[in-house]
């Protein structure tokens, strides 16, 4: 995978992950962004989740089960987070990656999720069953 690094104006202030914006006030011109397919954040959250679960449960998510991912702002995981700090269980290999799931208790598979890397940004999952017309 080739990543293209941008700067300055080029950068897409509204795709910048949130967490990843301009946190040493540099000017403009001073900016420099690695462009990383969002469908790669995707796939890594993915494949996060999914180790969790096999590692804490000994169970595979499969279907009818399937994961969502989505990055939020902190507005956007207000709700997720509530859920999280009150169900949560914590899994970390800090610095690099702090997992956090509420798994639902009727059927011990569906969860909110959010992975935080390196203390510098979060992807957010649900693992949800999937309708017959989703699957």
């Amino acid at each position: 995978m080739l990543v293209d690094t941008l700067r300055g104006t080029d950068i897409p202030v509204a795709d910048v992950i949130p967490g990843m914006g301009n946190r040493l006030n540099l000017s403009i011109d001073e900016q420099v962004a690695l462009h990383v397919p969002i469908d790669s954040l995707r796939l890594m959250t993915e494949k996060i989740a999914r180790g969790i679960f096999y590692i804490a449960d000994g169970k595979f998510i499969e279907p009818p089960y399937g994961i969502d991912f989505f990055v939020l702002d902190e507005e956007g995981a207000q709700d997720w987070k509530e859920i999280l700090d009150k169900f949560g269980s914590v899994y970390a290999r800090e610095p690099a990656i702090v997992f956090r799931r509420a798994v639902a208790p009727d059927d011990n598979t569906s969860s909110l999720i959010e992975i935080q890397f390196w203390k510098q940004f979060k992807t957010y999952a649900s693992i949800r069953k999937r309708r017959l017309t989703e699957v």
